[in-house]
C-alpha cells in the first residue's frame, strides 16, 4: 500500500518539535510586571446565568454542536490571560462565559427577551487554561437587553474552588450601567471596559478584544505535599486539546504535585523490551483503569503518557505511583474517541507545509520561521485520539509502519469540506492527517476540525491561509523510525510548567 505521508526534513522537524514542545513558554514570565497590575473587581453574577447548562460548552459559541447555521451576530474573538495577584499565569482555571444574542435574549429558561431568542447561538461556553494562563472564545458582540449596556458574564475558578465572577464591556458603550458604575475604584472600573476592535483583513468584519483576568488569590500552597497528588479538576487531560478526561491509545497530560523528584522524557535505555514503550520512568507508573499507562515525560508537576486501550466508555480511576506512594484516584471520563489537534500559540493548528515550513501568521513564535497555507496547497495537521488504525495498534507498542485509521477522517476548514488524501497513525499515539486546503479562500485565519465516527474535535484551531505563500507538492515517502521518533517530541512538556 502506498501512503503519501510526506518526509519532513530533520531541521524542520526539529523546529516543529520545539515549537509544539514550548507551549505555552512564548507567553510566561512570573511576576512580570506585578507591580502594575490591577485586581479584577467582582460584579454581580446577574440572574441569567444558565439555570439548564447546554449539551454544547466548549469555547466556540458561534456554532452549537454540529450545526450548519451560526448564531446571529458580528463575530467577536475574546482572549486573556488568567493571572494571580503576583502576575504569574494560572494553569487549569476554568473560565466559564455567558451573554445575551444579538436579540438581547439569553439561554436561561426566562432569559428570553420579548418570547424570542437565537436557537442557533451557543450562549455559553467554558475554557480549562493551560500553563500560559491564556483562553480564547468565539462568540458575537453581546446583544442589548433593557437596562444594561452590552457585556459579557465571565467566572474563573481555580482548581481548588476559589473563584471570581465579574462582567466584561464594550469600550465607548458604557453610558449609565448601574453595574459598572457600582464598581467604585476607577482603575478596577476601567480593568472591566476593553476596546473591541476590527481584525485587519477579515471579510465579515470580525471584531477581536483582549482582557486579562487578575484574581486576589494564588493556587494553594503545595510544598509541603510528599505523596503524589493529582488536580482533581482538570488533572487528567487530551495533551493536545487539554479537554477533560482521556482518549484510548490518545497522549494524555497529567498536572499535579509532588508526581515526580526529577524531570525528563523517556531514553532509549528506558526501551527495556524492544517491542513496547517504557511504564515507569524514575520509579514513576501511571494507572488508567488499571492499565499502565506509557510514560513519556515526568516532572514534579507534570506527566505526559500514552493512554492504554479501551473497548468500552465510561468513568474509570487514574492513579500515579512513585516512591513516596500511590496518589488517590481521579475519577476521569476514558472515550474511545477523543480526536484533538495539536496547537502551536494562539489557537494555531500544529500544520507544516511540504518543505518542512511551519504553518502560522508571520511572527507566531519567536526565533522560528512561520508561513500561511496557500489555497489549494496539501498540508500536513497533527492530532491524537483519533481511534483504531488498519492495521491495528496495540497501545503502548512501538510503532515501525503508518496505519490508516479504520473509519474516514473529514476536515472542515472554515465551512468547506478540505480533501483528506491521508489520515493515520505514524508515532504512537500521533495521527497525521493530510489535506488539500480549499482553492477559493481568501486571506486570513480559519478554523478547522476534523470527524470521525461521528465524534469532532474541538470547533476552532486557526489555519493562517494567505495566497502569496506559495506551495509545493507532497513527495510520495513514508516517515522512516527516525522520523517518528522525532515526532515524539510532539507531546513533550505539551503543557509546560510555567
Amino acid at each position: 500500500m502506498h501512503i503519501n505521508t510526506g518526509k519532513l526534513t530533520m531541521d524542520r522537524r526539529n523546529f516543529f518539535a520545539a515549537a509544539l514542545g514550548a507551549g505555552g513558554l512564548f507567553f510566561t514570565e512570573k511576576g512580570l510586571f506585578a507591580q502594575t497590575l490591577t485586581l479584577t473587581p467582582a460584579v454581580t453574577e446577574g440572574p441569567y446565568y444558565p439555570n439548564v447548562l447546554p449539551l454544547d460548552r466548549d469555547n466556540d459559541l458561534l456554532v452549537i454542536n454540529n450545526a450548519i447555521t451560526p448564531g446571529v451576530g458580528t463575530i467577536a474573538w475574546i482572549s486573556g490571560r488568567i493571572l494571580d495577584r503576583n502576575g504569574n499565569p494560572i494553569r487549569n482555571a476554568v473560565i466559564e462565559i455567558w451573554q445575551a444574542d444579538n436579540l438581547g435574549s439569553y439561554i436561561h429558561t426566562s432569559g428570553a427577551l420579548n418570547g424570542s431568542r437565537d436557537g442557533n447561538f451557543q450562549g455559553y461556553g467554558t475554557f480549562e487554561t493551560a500553563s500560559d494562563g491564556r483562553y480564547l472564545f468565539r462568540t458575537i458582540k453581546p446583544g442589548l437587553y433593557p437596562g444594561r449596556v452590552r457585556h459579557v458574564h465571565a467566572k474563573v475558578t481555580l482548581a481548588g474552588g476559589r473563584s471570581l465572577t465579574t462582567q466584561l464591556f464594550v469600550e465607548g458603550e458604557t453610558a449609565n450601567d448601574s453595574v459598572l458604575s457600582g464598581v467604585t475604584n476607577a482603575a478596577q472600573r476601567n480593568s472591566l471596559i476593553r476596546p473591541w476592535t476590527a481584525i485587519p483583513g477579515s471579510a465579515i468584519g470580525a471584531l477581536a478584544t483582549n482582557w486579562d483576568i487578575v484574581v486576589d488569590f494564588t493556587p494553594a500552597d503545595t510544598s509541603s505535599i510528599t505523596k503524589p497528588t493529582l488536580i482533581t479538576t482538570g488533572g487528567v487531560s487530551s495533551g493536545a486539546s487539554f479537554r477533560r478526561g482521556a482518549a484510548s491509545g490518545s497522549w494524555v497530560t497529567l498536572q499535579g504535585n509532588a508526581l515526580s523528584t526529577t524531570t525528563r522524557t523517556w531514553r532509549s535505555g528506558d526501551f527495556t523490551t524492544p517491542a513496547r514503550l517504557p511504564e515507569s520512568l524514575d520509579g514513576v507508573s501511571v494507572s488508567i483503569n488499571n492499565q499502565p499507562a506509557s510514560v513519556f515525560y515526568i516532572s514534579p508537576t507534570q506527566i505526559n503518557v500514552l493512554a492504554p486501550d479501551t473497548t468500552t466508555e465510561g468513568n474509570v480511576q487514574v492513579t500515579v505511583t512513585n516512591a513516596q506512594g500511590t496518589s488517590d484516584p481521579v475519577t476521569v471520563a476514558f472515550n474511545r474517541l477523543m480526536p484533538a489537534f495539536f496547537q502551536f500559540p494562539n489557537e494555531n493548528i500544529a500544520a507544516v507545509r511540504a518543505d518542512g515550513a511551519l504553518i502560522g501568521p508571520t511572527g507566531l513564535i519567536d526565533g522560528v520561521t512561520t508561513v500561511p497555507a496557500k489555497p489549494g496547497e496539501t498540508i500536513q495537521l497533527f492530532g491524537t485520539g483519533f481511534g483504531t488504525t488498519t492495521p491495528g495498534i496495540t497501545a503502548g507498542t512501538v510503532v515501525t509502519s503508518p496505519a490508516q485509521t479504520a473509519s474516514p477522517v473529514t476536515v472542515r476548514v472554515d465551512s468547506q469540506d478540505a480533501q483528506v488524501s491521508y489520515a493515520g497513525i505514524t508515532s504512537a499515539g500521533l495521527y497525521q492527517i493530510n489535506i488539500t486546503v480549499p482553492a477559493n479562500l481568501a486571506d486570513g485565519d480559519y478554523p478547522v476540525t476534523a470527524e470521525v465516527s461521528g465524534t469532532r474535535t474541538l470547533k476552532f484551531a486557526k489555519l493562517a491561509v494567505a495566497k502569496a505563500a506559495g506551495a509545493m507538492a507532497f513527495p510520495s515517502q513514508r516517515l522512516n523510525r527516525t522520523d517518528k521518533q522525532h515526532f515524539l517530541t510532539l507531546v513533550r512538556r505539551i503543557r509546560n510548567e510555567a
